[in-house]
C-alpha cells in the first residue's frame, strides 16, 4: 500500500469522523435494507456497508455469510480501503485484469470477479466507510449502475448522520432534564380542550405529590391555589389566552397537607393551524426560599425557567425557519432586542442567515425582500465571523463593536445595536454556523447569562443538526426515486420500441410514452431516403389537442429554417435545450406565419429537443414542449430524453433494415412463384400470404405446369426455415421438381424420389415438406386424381353437395431432405364435375394457440360452408376466416375446380 493511501488511512480527523458515525450506529437493520436495495437495482449478488475508521467494520450487507456483519471486512477489506484513500468511486468490471488487485485473494480465489464501490462521505468532506457492490463473475457497471450507488451511499450517510443526531439529541435532553432536575424546575401543560393539566414529577413534588399527575383545571384553582390569587391567576392566564400569549405568575398554592408555598409560574399559550388556542406550556417553580434572597437571583431562577420553556419549543422545531424567532424569545429574557441564526452553506463560502421579527421590523423592506438573506463568511461582522471560526464574541458596548469590527458602525446607525453576543453552532465537532443577540444598550455579561446563551446555542445545534440530517435523508429518497421512475420509463421505452417493427407505430407509441413524463406535448421526426424531414409522431397530454400538434407538425416541416430545433439538432447531433421559448425564437425558427400561429396555438414556453442517434448518425429528433406552468426542463428529463434517443435510434435502425430485408425477401419469393396455367375442363386459383410483421420471410410455394405428355401437374411445398436462406432454397426446390416433372412425365412418386435424389446429389442441405399430383382422364365420367405426399397436409375435397372432407390415403411419406433411398408411394381419387381440390401449406391449419388437427377440422368446417361459391371466393374466404393478422407463418393455397 503506497505512503498516500496510508496518510489518508490514518488521518487522524476522518478517523475521528468515522468512529462518531460508528459508536451511534443502532444496528444492522437500516444498512442491510439499503444494501439490499442496491444489489436489487443493480442486479448484483453481494452488498456491503463498510465504515472504517482505523480499521474497517462492516455494519450492514446483502448476499453475505453469516458472522460478516460486526466484523472487518475481510474478502473486500483492501478494496475498501482503496475507495476510502481514493475519495471516489471505484468500478472494477473484471477485478481478474486490474493489476492493481488482480492478486488479492478474493480475486484469486474467484469470489470477487466485479466490483463497485461508492465512497461514504460526510457533509464534512471526510471519506468514514464504503458502500460496495461485488460479484463473482466480471460484469459491466453501467453510468445509471455507478450513479444510482452513489445516490444510496448518499442514504447510507444520512442514516449515519441521522443516528448520531438523535444521539446527540437524546445527550441533549438528558442534560436538560439534570438541569431542570437540578434547579427543581417543573414542567406542566394544560389540555384547553378537554381542561386538564399535565405535571412532571418535579411539578407535582411541589404540591405535595409523588410522581406525574393529571388533574382538571377546576379542581387546580379550587383545592390548590390560594384563595387570594385565585382571581388574578385566572385572570392572567385568560387574557394570556385571548392574546395566544406567554405569561408569567408568581403565586402561592396550597399543598397537601396544607403547607403554603410560593410559586412562579411561566406559560405560554400554543394554536393550532387555525389560530386557535389548544394548548399550554409552561415552567414551575417553588420560590418560597428564593424570595428571601436578592432580587438578582430570583431574575436569574426566572430566566433559566424561560430558557427550559424556549429550549422545549427548539427540540420540536420542523423547520430552521422557525429557530430564529423560538431562541430569539430566550435570548429576550436577558434583555436582548432581537439576533438572528446562521446556518453554513456546504460550499464553505457562504451561510444562510435567518433574522428575527424584530429585526425584519427595523429594517427597509426594499433592502432585505426576504427574512433570509446569504451572507459571505468573512470578517467583517460577528455572526459570520463566528460561522466561519467557531470563536465566540462578546460586545459589551458600540465603541467595543466598531474598535473590533469598524463595519458595525453602520449597523448601530441603522438598528442601534450597542452590546452583541454572537455564539458557534457545533455538534461533534462540526461547526454548523452562529447564533446572535443584541442590546439597544450596553451590557455586561455575566457567568449566568453565558451558561444561558450556550444552552441556548447547544440545544439549536442540535436541532439544526437533526433537521439537516432529515433534509438529506429526504433528499436523497428523492433522488433515488427519480432514478428508478427514469430506469422504468427507459425500460418501458425499450418494450415499447421491441413490441412492433412497424416504424411508424413504434415512434407513435414512443411519443405517447414520454408525454407527459418529460414533456407536455412532443414531436418526432426522421429523415427520408433523400435526407427530407417527415413527420413521424406526435403526441400531447391532452388528447384532444392531439390533432392540433399533428398540424402543426406538417406544417413546420415546409417552414423549418437552419436555426430551428430539427436542423440544428440533425445537423450537430447534439440536444438543443431552449429553457424560454420565445416569439423572436419562433420567427428565427420558422419561415411561415401561419405555422409560427399555430406553434403560438399551443403555448410552448421551453423545449428540448434530443437526437435519435445509431453509432454517430442522427437518424431522426425527438422535441420536448412544456407550458409555462410546468416550466423548463430539468436537466435529469433531458439526460432521460438523451437516452430514449439512443435506444429509439437504434430501434429505428433495425426497423429500417428489417424492412428493407423483408420487402426484398417478399419480392425475390413472389418473383419465383408463377401465375397458374390454363387448362381446359378445370380452373386454377393460387394465393400466397406472407406471415404477419415481426416474422421472417418463409419457404412456402405452389406450382401448377403442364407435363410435356400433356398431364397437368400440381405440386405445393414448404421448405423447413423462416428466413431469406429458405426463401432460396425454396426456389431450387421448386425449380428441380418443375424440370423433373416436364421432363420426365413421371409419377408423382417418382417424381418425388427423383428430387431427393437430386437435392441430395447437387449438396442443396434442406428439408421440405411437398405434395405433388396429376390430374389424369379417369375410365369413366370426370377425372383421376394421382397424387403422392412427402410429410405434406393431405388434400381437401369440397364435392358439388358442400361436403368437405380430407384425401386420405395411407400415412404421408418421409420428407425430403430426410433419406433419399426411402420408397414414395401414389395414391389415386376419382373426382367428378364441380368437385373443388384444395392444396394448402401448414401455415394455414397450425398456429401456436390451436394444433394441427384442431385447424384442420376448422378448414373443413370453413370448407363446407363454401359451397357453391366461385373458386377466388373459396380462397379468399378460407384465408380470411383461417388466417390471422399476426400470424408467424406464411400460407401458400392452390385450388383447382373441375367444370
Amino acid at each position: 500500500m503506497s505512503s498516500a493511501v496510508e496518510d489518508v488511512l490514518v488521518d487522524p480527523v476522518r478517523i475521528a469522523a468515522a468512529r462518531r458515525l460508528l459508536s451511534e450506529v443502532p444496528g444492522p437493520a437500516a444498512y442491510d435494507r439499503l444494501s439490499r436495495l442496491a444489489a436489487r437495482l443493480v442486479g448484483a449478488g453481494h452488498a456491503k456497508v463498510t465504515l472504517f475508521t482505523d480499521e474497517d467494520l462492516v455494519v450492514g450487507g446483502y448476499g453475505l455469510p453469516p458472522g460478516v456483519v460486526g466484523g472487518p471486512a475481510l474478502l473486500t477489506g483492501r478494496l475498501s480501503a482503496m475507495v476510502v484513500s481514493g475519495g471516489a468511486p471505484l468500478v472494477l468490471p473484471d477485478a481478474r485484469v486490474d493489476e492493481r488487485i488482480a492478486d488479492l485473494p478474493a480475486v484469486t480465489s474467484g469470489q470477487v470477479g466485479a466490483y463497485l464501490g461508492s465512497p461514504l462521505t460526510t457533509a464534512a468532506g471526510h471519506v468514514v466507510g464504503v458502500l460496495a457492490l461485488y460479484d463473482p463473475e466480471p460484469r459491466p457497471w453501467t453510468a445509471d449502475d455507478a450513479e444510482l450507488l452513489r445516490q444510496l451511499a448518499g442514504s447510507v450517510v444520512a442514516e449515519l448522520e441521522l443516528a448520531a443526531a438523535n444521539a446527540a439529541v437524546t445527550s441533549s435532553t438528558r442534560r436538560l432534564d439534570a438541569a431542570l432536575e437540578a434547579s427543581s424546575v417543573g414542567i406542566w401543560e394544560v389540555d384547553l380542550r378537554r381542561g386538564e393539566m399535565d405535571w412532571d414529577e418535579r411539578s407535582a413534588a411541589i404540591f405535595g405529590h409523588e410522581g406525574a399527575l393529571r388533574l382538571p383545571m377546576d379542581v387546580l384553582m379550587t383545592e390548590y391555589v390560594h384563595p387570594d390569587d385565585r382571581e388574578s391567576a385566572g385572570r392572567i392566564m385568560g387574557e394570556a389566552i385571548e392574546a395566544r400569549a406567554q405569561y408569567t405568575i408568581e403565586l402561592r398554592v396550597v399543598r397537601r397537607g396544607g403547607d403554603v408555598r410560593w410559586i412562579v409560574c411561566r406559560g405560554r399559550v400554543l394554536s393550532d393551524i387555525d389560530g386557535s388556542p389548544v394548548r399550554i406550556l409552561g415552567t414551575v417553580l417553588d420560590v418560597t426560599e428564593a424570595r428571601d434572597q436578592a432580587r438578582t437571583q430570583l431574575v436569574a431562577v426566572q430566566r433559566t425557567a424561560a430558557i427550559a420553556a424556549v429550549a422545549a419549543e427548539v427540540a420540536n422545531a420542523t423547520d430552521i425557519d422557525q429557530l430564529a424567532e423560538i431562541t430569539l424569545r430566550g435570548a429576550e429574557v436577558l434583555g436582548a432586542v432581537s439576533g438572528g441564526v446562521a446556518v453554513n452553506e456546504p460550499d464553505g463560502a457562504t451561510a444562510q442567515l435567518y433574522l428575527g421579527q424584530r429585526l425584519l421590523d427595523a429594517i427597509d423592506p426594499d433592502l432585505l425582500p426576504s427574512d433570509r438573506v446569504v451572507i459571505e463568511l468573512d470578517d467583517a461582522l460577528p455572526t459570520q465571523y463566528t460561522a466561519r471560526t467557531g470563536e465566540r464574541v462578546l460586545l459589551v458596548t458600540a465603541d467595543e463593536g466598531v474598535a473590533r469590527f469598524p463595519a458595525m458602525a453602520g449597523v448601530t446607525d441603522v438598528l442601534g445595536v450597542r452590546a452583541l453576543a454572537s455564539l458557534p453552532l457545533v455538534v461533534e465537532g462540526n461547526l454548523l454556523g452562529s447564533f446572535v443577540a443584541y442590546w439597544t444598550s450596553d451590557h455586561a455579561f455575566d457567568a449566568d447569562e453565558l451558561r444561558l446563551l450556550e444552552g441556548l446555542a447547544a440545544q439549536i445545534s442540535v436541532s439544526i443538526s437533526r433537521l439537516q440530517a432529515d433534509t438529506a435523508r429526504d433528499s436523497a429518497v428523492t433522488a433515488m426515486t427519480e432514478a428508478n421512475q427514469r430506469l422504468e420509463l427507459l425500460a418501458e421505452a425499450g418494450r415499447v420500441l421491441s413490441s412492433t417493427m412497424d416504424i411508424d407505430e413504434q415512434l407513435q407509441r414512443l411519443a405517447s410514452l414520454v408525454v407527459p413524463r418529460l414533456g407536455d406535448w412532443c414531436w418526432i421526426v426522421t429523415t427520408d431516403e433523400h435526407g427530407r424531414l417527415q413527420e413521424s409522431a406526435s403526441a400531447h397530454r391532452d388528447p384532444a389537442r392531439g390533432e392540433q400538434v399533428a398540424a402543426y407538425v406538417r406544417m413546420m416541416l415546409q417552414a423549418v429554417t437552419p436555426d430551428s430545433a430539427p436542423k440544428t439538432v440533425f445537423r450537430t447531433g447534439q440536444p438543443l435545450v431552449i429553457p424560454a421559448l420565445t416569439p423572436e425564437r419562433m420567427v428565427r425558427s420558422l419561415s411561415d406565419p401561419a405555422a409560427r400561429e399555430a406553434l403560438w396555438a399551443l403555448a410552448p414556453a421551453s423545449a428540448a429537443a434530443v437526437p435519435l442517434t445509431i453509432r454517430g448518425q442522427t437518424v431522426g429528433v425527438l422535441c420536448l414542449l412544456n407550458g409555462a406552468e410546468r416550466g423548463p426542463h430539468p436537466a435529469a428529463d433531458v439526460e432521460a430524453a438523451v437516452e430514449v434517443g439512443r435506444r429509439a435510434g437504434m430501434a429505428l435502425h433495425h426497423a429500417r433494415l428489417y424492412g428493407q430485408q423483408r420487402a426484398l425477401a417478399d419480392a425475390l419469393q413472389r418473383s419465383m412463384l408463377t401465375g397458374p396455367p390454363r387448362i381446359p375442363d378445370c380452373e386454377i386459383v393460387v394465393r400466397y400470404v406472407p406471415a404477419a410483421e415481426g416474422a421472417e420471410i418463409g419457404g412456402d410455394w405452389y406450382d401448377a405446369f403442364q407435363q410435356s405428355s400433356g398431364t397437368t401437374v400440381l405440386a405445393i411445398g414448404d421448405v423447413v426455415g423462416h428466413d431469406t436462406r429458405a426463401a432460396a432454397a425454396m426456389g431450387q426446390v421448386r425449380s428441380l421438381l418443375r424440370g423433373i416433372s416436364f421432363s420426365s412425365g413421371g409419377s408423382p412418386a417418382w417424381v418425388l424420389t427423383e428430387l431427393d435424389r437430386t437435392l441430395a446429389g447437387l449438396g442443396v442441405h434442406t428439408m421440405a415438406t411437398a405434395l405433388v399430383a396429376h390430374l389424369e382422364p379417369a375410365d369413366g365420367p370426370g377425372m383421376l386424381l394421382r397424387w403422392s405426399s412427402a410429410g405434406h397436409p393431405p388434400p381437401a375435397l369440397l364435392d358439388a353437395s358442400g361436403s368437405a372432407r380430407l384425401l386420405e390415403g395411407a400415412t404421408a411419406d418421409l420428407l425430403l431432405g430426410v433419406d433419399p433411398a426411402s420408397g414414395r408411394e401414389d395414391h389415386t381419387a376419382v373426382l367428378q364435375r364441380g368437385t373443388t381440390v384444395l392444396l394448402y401449406t401448414d401455415g394455414l391449419v397450425e398456429r401456436r394457440d390451436r394444433d394441427i388437427d384442431a385447424g384442420t377440422a376448422e378448414l373443413l368446417r370453413v370448407l363446407g360452408g363454401c359451397a357453391g361459391l366461385p373458386l377466388d371466393e373459396v380462397c379468399d374466404q378460407v384465408l380470411r376466416r383461417m388466417f390471422l393478422p399476426d400470424a408467424e407463418d406464411d400460407v401458400a393455397v392452390l385450388a383447382v375446380r373441375l367444370s
